[in-house]
């Protein structure tokens, strides 16, 4: 008696490799094509601006809650806005009257023409960016960069205290790190 075969089934390992292959290079095809229209039509940028929060280049906006930068208006509606309008009445308002609306009347801030005396060794066209960190005391870290019209960058670095007064923050103290 001859032994009989179990009957032979087709082949399907060469289909299935070439089907893996395939899939395989269509998917590095559209991972390819993908990446070349991201890098050559680049997401734009919200067209309207945060008036509050400002920037530009060297000065990227931005804001979350361990990070503030702009150079904006500012407002009154927390510590960092408040922070980024005295900065703006400093270097584009040019006024130590308005900086110093933006304090507590009692403030450790210096007086407003002791603010025009410093915003007058300005030069104008001035550039500025400000970079905000809340720390654990409730305090700002807060780092000025200061861009003059041909002169190198200056970076200043102080804590600002601020504190709520009549439904609007207020800043009560600028000084140096300590």
């Amino acid at each position: 008696m001859r032994k009989r075969r179990p009957p032979r089934r087709p082949r399907r390992r060469p289909w299935l490799v070439g089907s893996v292959a395939i899939g395989g290079s269509l998917a590095a095809v559209a991972v390819v094509l993908v990446y070349t229209a991201a890098v050559t039509n680049p997401r734009q940028a919200a067209t309207a601006a945060d008036p509050v929060l400002g920037g530009g280049p060297g000065c990227e906006p931005t804001r979350t809650e361990q990070l503030v930068r702009g150079n904006g208006i500012g407002s009154s509606a927390n510590g960092p806005e408040t922070i980024l309008a005295f900065q703006h009445a400093y270097y584009v308002a040019r006024s130590g009257t308005r900086a110093r609306a933006l304090t507590t009347q009692d403030a450790a801030v210096p007086t407003a023409e002791v603010i025009d005396a410093g915003i007058a060794s300005i030069p104008a066209g001035t550039q500025h960016c400000v970079l905000i960190t809340p720390l654990a005391d409730g305090r700002f870290d807060v780092v000025i960069s200061e861009m003059r019209p041909d002169a190198p960058v200056r970076t200043y670095r102080q804590f600002v205290t601020v504190t709520a007064r009549d439904g609007a923050i207020a800043i009560t103290k600028i000084a140096p790190p300590s």
